[in-house]
């Protein structure tokens, strides 16, 4: 695994990680969050914000859509990386997530592709396994959502976790020419 980033400037990178329940998205981004020292980076969790924080359905129009916009606009020009990391439906997130493309000095997205067999297994060593289960899933299950804004990394069943922090981490040592949005 790289080292860490100190030659990263100040004004904000946006890492958004996308992909259905159990993917293993959120492990991925807390493990690139840890990668830097404290206050180097913010990790804003769909999750979080909708369960815990607001504790509000995952609706269109939810107000979580909009605090997490707030969040990483607030946190872009204070953090070299603000990590964006949940399901993310694409019609649903794909406006808010496009709006902070162009409040970023760069973007970086990855977007897990799994069957819903996939996911249920992966989700099956979780600790969250005992909270909900397959029904919960089945209902939140998208499958691949490409953005039209912009090119994501398609993350698949054959990506170790390793791969994809590595894969993540030497992106973002990469040219900032790389990361500019692009239509798929």
């Amino acid at each position: 695994m790289p080292g860490p980033l100190p030659h990263l400037p100040p004004d904000g990178t946006l890492l958004v990680l996308r992909g259905s329940s159990g993917s293993g998205k959120s492990t991925i981004a807390r493990a690139v969050h840890r990668h830097f020292d404290h206050g180097r980076s913010a990790l804003i969790a769909q999750d979080n914000i909708r369960r815990t924080v607001l504790r509000e359905p995952d609706t269109p129009g939810a107000f979580t859509i909009e605090l997490i916009e707030l969040i990483a606009t607030t946190c872009l020009p204070h953090r070299q990386l603000v990590i964006v990391e949940g399901i993310l439906d694409a019609d649903r997130y794909g406006p808010m997530l496009e709006t902070l493309t162009t409040r970023a000095r760069r973007a970086l997205f990855y977007a897990w592709d799994l069957t819903f067999e996939q996911t249920l297994t992966r989700h099956a060593q979780r600790p969250q396994a005992t909270e909900f289960g397959e029904t919960e899933m089945r209902s939140w299950y998208h499958g691949w959502q490409p953005l039209p804004f912009v090119t994501e990394t398609r993350i698949d069943h054959t990506w170790t976790q390793n791969a994809t922090i590595d894969r993540i981490l030497d992106d973002l040592h990469e040219p900032e020419h790389q990361d500019q949005p692009a239509s798929s």
